[in-house]
């Protein structure tokens, strides 16, 4: 006989019992066996480790069998499950609950709590790491994962069906040849997203950037130009809006303006339109991504963008390496690898040493470095240091970003993030992925191939950057600053200015700290996201936002 009884909570209409059929809407009876599917392509075993790691596109599954529940997650994380194992209760024995739903899975707890070790790294962080969430006792699914609960003794264990390595055989060194490879890639993985499209048509934040730019050639390439509405966002007059309407311009694709001044980005986020989106998107496990959100109300409410459209960010696996030289170290410790994650990582408050002495976070990147065999050897950090970074950061609060779409009644695709693409970049050498040099060049002849230009997408039409300064006058600027020991003043300096002269007027959004304020603090070394992080959980971020108020610490 099971100790545990099932409590299914899904919310979405979007699962299908069984893979297909009607949506469940959350009807499941407690205990009763099945099998709930919700995703954009038939898969022949939603619960098998080898078929979710060759399924192409977005899944989710649940599956409750007689004596174990299994729930299985995407490389991308698609849409978040949540698990908690509830004490028994006069009238209710113990509970494994099941949600897709942060309000929902809060609901059906018996006493819910936040866990105080989580909301610390939190603020450092702008996530939890590893498969806690901000309420005690009360888990997620992982990129790339599934969990097996045993409803007898309500033990689970967890297994990675994609976590991101980088192939050890078969490595492709030959630029023409990986180039080749990654097109190819490209191919498949947005060949799919316009089969899927139907009547919608693509909604394109574009920034001017390298990750925009190749979805806009490739678009182009393909004569899809008229399915794109692209639009770009930030200060009036921000340079980052100039560059992108130029690009829009160049292959004759649709482009839209959102002006985000300080004033009426303010107004907006006071509104409880805010608080909602805020409340939906936040998966009980990082800072809400609200960047896209202000200018996507505009457009839709300009009715430039439409329910059922489909967003298009231009999130990626690539670009995901930090501290690169531990890569020309020779072999490297675990112990080295493990405090460039936790510095990298924990670092919005400028206060990463808090980070390092922490037992609870130390354990989980401990559980994490233990997840495949440690060599030390240049390839092998390169996929630690960047499995992380995509597991963690790049799931939790990036790619989290399509929460702010579906709140808006809005579909998205991360093509980039899909099998094809992800296989294909895991093949590529260490000179070819470590950086984007490799990857700004690939972008910079499907540009030509796009536009005509023969310029390898570089003297034509520049690319966005924070500053106009040349690479080779920042090097001898930097180069004579550090002879004289005033880098660092000069790079804490420039950041901090630049923080409280957002181009994207984000600096709006620290609402609780005075100006004078907060400009010690950056000179300090705390980031932008820092405000935001320790002001989301006081509930004073947001005003019409009361999420965690209410809510005691353990």
């Amino acid at each position: 006989m099971n100790d545990l009884e099932v409590d299914l909570r899904l919310i979405s209409p979007h699962w299908r019992e069984g893979g297909a059929g009607a949506g469940t809407g959350g009807a499941a009876a407690p205990g009763a066996p099945g099998l709930w599917v919700r995703g954009d392509l038939p898969c022949p075993a939603p619960t098998d480790p080898a078929a979710l790691r060759a399924h192409p596109g977005r899944l989710a599954a649940v599956e409750v069998g007689a004596d174990e529940v299994v729930l299985a997650q995407d490389r991308l994380r698609s849409w978040p499950l949540f698990w908690s194992i509830q004490p028994s209760a006069p009238g209710r024995p113990r509970r494994l609950v099941i949600s897709d739903d942060a309000a929902a899975m809060r609901a059906a707890l018996e006493a819910p709590a936040l866990d105080e070790r989580a909301c610390r790294e939190m603020v450092d962080a702008g996530f939890v790491s590893g498969a806690d969430t901000l309420l005690r006792d009360v888990f997620q699914v992982e990129q790339g994962s599934m969990v097996r609960i045993d409803l007898r003794s309500g033990r689970a264990s967890t297994t990675s069906h994609s976590l991101g390595r980088f192939d050890e055989d078969g490595v492709i060194e030959d630029p023409q040849a990986f180039s080749d490879l990654l097109e190819g890639a490209l191919d498949a993985v947005m060949g799919r997203l316009v089969d899927r499209l139907g009547e919608a048509r693509i909604v394109l934040p574009l920034s001017g950037g390298l990750d925009s730019r190749l979805l806009v050639a490739w678009l182009a390439l393909h004569g899809l130009g008229d399915r794109v509405v692209s639009f770009t966002y930030g200060r009036p007059g921000a340079r980052e809006m100039e560059v992108s309407r130029a690009v829009a311009q160049a292959v004759g694709m649709q482009w839209h303006a959102v002006d985000y001044e300080p004033r009426a980005l303010r107004g907006a986020w006071g509104t409880q339109e805010a608080a909602d989106f805020l409340a939906q998107s936040y998966a009980l496990s990082a800072l809400p991504h609200v960047q896209d959100w202000y200018a996507l109300t505009r457009l839709m409410d300009r009715g430039v963008v439409r329910p059922g459209d489909v967003v298009l960010p231009g999130h990626t696996l690539v670009g995901n390496m930090h501290d690169e030289h531990l890569l020309e170290a020779g072999r490297v410790r675990r112990s080295e690898v493990a405090r460039a994650l936790c510095w990298h990582h924990q670092d919005l408050q400028g206060r990463q040493a808090r980070a390092w002495a922490d037992p609870y976070r130390a354990a989980k990147l401990k559980d994490f470095l233990a997840l495949r065999p440690f060599t030390g050897e240049a390839r092998d950090v390169q996929s630690i240091l960047e499995s992380y970074n995509l597991r963690e950061r790049q799931t939790k609060y990036i790619n989290n970003s399509v929460r702010a779409y579906e709140h808006l009644g809005l579909d998205w695709a991360l093509p980039m993030l899909d099998v094809e693409f992800w296989d294909a970049w895991h093949r590529g050498g260490v000179g070819l992925t470590a950086t984007r040099d490799f990857y700004g060049v690939l972008i910079g002849r499907l540009w030509d191939r796009a536009t005509g230009s023969g310029q390898g997408g570089q003297e034509d039409l520049p690319y966005f950057a924070v500053t106009r300064v040349d690479e080779a006058t920042r090097s001898r600027l930097k180069s004579a600053l550090a002879a004289t020991g005033l880098l660092p003043l000069a790079e804490r300096s420039f950041s901090t200015w630049s923080t409280l002269h957002d181009s994207m007027a984000f600096d709006a959004l620290i609402t609780d700290t005075p100006r004078p304020v907060a400009a010690a603090q950056l000179m300090a070394g705390r980031k932008l996201l820092g405000f935001w992080t320790s002001a989301f959980l006081a509930d004073t971020w947001c005003p019409a936002s009361r999420l965690f108020s209410d809510l005691p610490r353990i």
